[in-house]
């Protein structure tokens, strides 16, 4: 299987995600924090959610060039995930958005705001996508500020996820 490209930042190394022991760990480990998923699943992932959750990820991934990404910083520690994946929409669209999830220890330190910008530019300038989109809880502000660090804009509201979210989207300037 082709695997998607390492990707640098000023402060990161995004690793494409692979079915290995210690990529699935860092995963799991994101998934059944409450704290991490309080704004994207609600509540931890139970250990059945866990190995659809993962099943899902490894199916996908590292398709078209999208997929998931682990993110490490220049210590080597894996202090999140981010993605560039189709958007579950209830009505079908062409929507290819972005996300992240950061470890709790290191939250409030532009992290996500830096992965969203860095995949932003890979979709744009590798991939040559027409635009990235993106959705959050409206209660998570420094989802919101890390999607517009990344030059998204709100766009109303979207049915993703099987919810209202407010929608985020960001066009391509080279097409």
């Amino acid at each position: 299987m082709q695997h998607n490209p390492v990707l640098k930042t000023t402060r990161f190394t995004l690793v494409p995600v692979t079915d290995c022991p210690e990529a699935n760990g860092h995963l799991i480990e994101m998934m059944q924090d409450d704290r991490v998923q309080r704004y994207i699943n609600g509540s931890a992932y139970s250990d059945q959610e866990v190995i659809t959750k993962l099943a899902a990820i490894h199916r996908f991934n590292n398709t078209n060039g999208l997929g998931y990404w682990l993110i490490y910083n220049s210590g080597k520690t894996c202090v999140g995930m981010c993605l560039l994946k189709p958007m579950p929409t209830q009505e079908p669209t062409d929507n290819i958005e972005t996300g992240y999830w950061i470890k709790p220890d290191f939250w409030g330190k532009g992290i996500a705001g830096e992965a969203a910008t860095r995949m932003v530019k890979y979709a744009f300038d590798e991939l040559n996508l027409k635009e990235v989109t993106g959705v959050v809880d409206e209660r998570n502000i420094g989802s919101i500020r890390s999607l517009e660090k990344a030059g998204l804009t709100r766009r109303g509201t979207i049915m993703a996820y099987e919810q209202e979210l407010p929608f985020f989207k960001i066009e391509n300037p080279n097409i």
